[in-house]
């Protein structure tokens, strides 16, 4: 019988609707789109890739997250941080790294930067274009504000070897 309730449990619970996690996602501010605007922040975020690397070479990506408040922040991030997208010469997206975890909860202090690495390697040559993607929480007390952010997209060369 507890086997029986249990999976009954587990069905209704998957049954939900993720609607609550959709209004959260269309209530999250984007990256600014002036200077003005970002100093509003209270983070920041870059993508450091190399100019140029040989297809089916490793590389590695470096995705920043910084505290611009004057105050130590709590956030709500994934695991890992960023995600990844990568762009073809046409913007068609290529390949997206995602996250594996949700739900991590940690302090970034004043001027703090987490740094995040992540390798990738080009299966062909041309033209491509890398960026990184934070969706983060901010606690404030009882209250929560969403955020996601892209960071600019670097251009990176894959050449032949």
């Amino acid at each position: 019988m507890r086997k029986f309730a249990m999976i009954f449990l587990l069905f209704i619970l998957g049954c939900q609707s993720v609607e609550s996690e959709r209004s959260l996602a269309d209530k999250a501010e984007t990256i600014p789109s002036s200077k003005a605007e970002a100093e509003q922040y209270p983070v920041a975020v870059d993508v450091i890739v190399p100019e140029q690397v040989g297809v089916n070479e490793s590389f590695t990506m470096d995705a920043e997250i910084k505290n611009t408040s004057d105050e130590m922040l709590e956030i709500t991030t994934g695991d890992p941080v960023f995600y990844y997208i990568i762009r073809d010469s046409t913007g068609k997206a290529i390949n997206t790294v995602a996250r594996t975890d949700v739900g991590i909860v940690r302090t970034i202090d004043i001027k703090e930067v987490i740094v995040e690495k992540h390798s990738y390697r080009f299966k062909n040559p041309g033209i491509y274009e890398i960026s990184a993607v934070l969706e983060l929480t901010i606690h404030n007390g009882d209250s929560r504000k969403v955020y996601k952010m892209e960071t600019a997209r670097k251009k990176i060369q894959a050449l032949e070897d």
